[in-house]
């Protein structure tokens, strides 16, 4: 099998020793290529098979698999996946130089080349002479194929070919940032000089966010973040926010069980700063789960106040129960409700965090490019403002409603905040938030942004209205 091996790498100290063959039970394995590492990208390729070939998402196909792997394997293996979700349109066009035009590989063969390069070209950790070894290892009858275009692009990459495929003005923005191209288009329209920016940003692994939920635990968790080896920052638009380096040591300590620390966005605070200073006495949040903003309005509820949370999922509303518990909260009543039809109580404030396409962390969720079409943007403008116009009727005079997304395209924002103003005269644009960071404000209108590629955070939005 030493056929299969690249003679050298020369980037990111992917092998720079002499190549030696070793036998396990008849196959040959090069050094630190185990049996574990190629049942990991096996069970990468029967994912990512089912994905090419499904409309499942990827994170939904990961959470279902129950191939045992062990946490190391199993860490890799979600990464190999999102790398070559995420990179397939740049990879497709990188191997694509390598094929003669009669070859056309079967499905198998080209999932294994697509995470081939994304070993190759993204995933720094990774040793030419496993990725190869495992790849042509899973390949069959088609090994020799593999094995040979494999071979092309480590030299390609070594070679600074790589280098210059992405600051060559001749490839496409989608191909060079594996983007579909009408989401490049609809951005450069939105966004101008800054697409490259933005396009370069969303493929960069997000940036890890805690938030302090209890004031008095700031020193315990400084210290436990010390304790774990995190590195951590606080931010610099909000105390209560740190950067940190890992979440997963978190997950299981007490300072997250016992509710001190909850993991989010610095983005997810927006529409706090629309909250009424004085305190919270009653209000509705109408697509409640995941449960964070429920959370920063139960934060700033009176003590004789009481929250009404509602979503169209029961399975997540338990979801949001078990946030809540967790973070130490019982003024909030939780019913399973479709936020286009039912009927609300009356109170002073509706929180619409509205379903959205979620392109503010398009950083967390490798596919979501791919899944998202051009039509379901109008479908999810019509359902926000179906939903902006249901929760309307239950506004008293004085009332307000603040709406929220996820996202940073504008069609989903103050365009459907405007659209609905335009048929609402009874409600009109509310007061401009106070205290909010300068850079996330947007205007004269009482709404903030945040954009990944500015503020290196997730894109989010949110902006109030007001009943007269």
């Amino acid at each position: 099998m030493d056929c299969c091996i690249p003679k050298k790498s020369s980037l990111k100290g992917k092998g720079l020793w002499p190549w030696l063959i070793f036998s396990t039970g008849g196959i040959s394995h090069p050094a630190g290529v185990s049996m574990a590492s190629i049942d990991s990208r096996k069970n990468a390729l029967n994912i990512l098979r089912r994905w090419f070939t499904g409309k499942a998402y990827i994170d939904h196909l990961l959470q279902k698999d129950e191939h045992p792997l062990n946490l190391q394997s199993r860490r890799f293996r979600d990464a190999l996946v999102h790398q070559t979700i995420q990179w397939h349109r740049q990879s497709e066009t990188l191997i694509a130089q390598f094929l003669k035009s009669s070859q056309k590989p079967l499905l198998q063969t080209w999932i294994l080349l697509l995470m081939g390069a994304a070993e190759i070209f993204h995933m720094e950790g990774t040793e030419d002479h496993g990725t190869v070894h495992s790849l042509v290892s899973l390949a069959g009858h088609q090994k020799n194929f593999v094995n040979a275009i494999l071979r092309q692009l480590i030299r390609f990459r070594d070679a600074g070919g790589y280098e210059h495929f992405m600051v060559d003005s001749s490839v496409s923005p989608g191909v060079r940032h594996s983007f579909p191209d009408w989401l490049v288009e609809r951005w450069q329209r939105q966004f101008g000089d800054e697409l490259e920016h933005l396009l370069s940003t969303l493929n960069q692994s997000p940036v890890r966010m805690v938030r302090l939920m209890e004031d008095t635990a700031r020193e315990r968790v400084i210290e436990t973040l010390k304790d774990l080896d995190i590195f951590m920052d606080i931010h610099p638009d909000r105390e209560d926010f740190f950067t940190v380096s890992s979440i997963q040591p978190l997950m299981n300590h007490e300072i997250f069980t016992t509710g001190a620390v909850t993991i989010q966005d610095v983005s997810s605070v927006l529409p706090e700063y629309f909250f009424p200073e004085g305190g919270i006495y009653q209000a509705c949040d109408v697509c409640s789960a995941p449960g964070g903003k429920t959370a920063a309005l139960l934060k700033q509820t009176l003590p004789e106040g009481k929250i009404f949370a509602y979503d169209v999922d029961g399975r997540r509303l338990k979801q949001v129960d078990e946030t809540l518990r967790r973070l130490n909260f019982s003024q909030y009543i939780l019913e399973e409700a479709d936020a286009r039809n039912h009927t609300f109580p009356h109170v002073d404030l509706y929180l619409v965090d509205a379903p959205c396409s979620g392109f503010g962390v398009i950083r967390k969720r490798s596919d979501l490019r791919w899944r998202r079409h051009p039509e379901d943007l109008e479908t999810l403008r019509a359902l926000q403002l179906e939903i902006l116009e249901n929760v309307s009727r239950a506004v008293p005079p004085g009332g307000e409603i603040i709406y929220s997304t996820c996202t940073f395209d504008k069609a989903e924002n103050v365009e459907v905040l405007q659209a609905f103003l335009d048929t609402h005269p009874e409600f009109s644009w509310g007061d401009p938030p106070l205290h909010a960071p300068e850079h996330w404000k947007d205007g004269a209108l009482p709404i903030l942004r945040t954009y990944p590629h500015r503020h290196d955070c997730e894109g989010s939005f949110a902006g109030r209205v007001k009943r007269t």
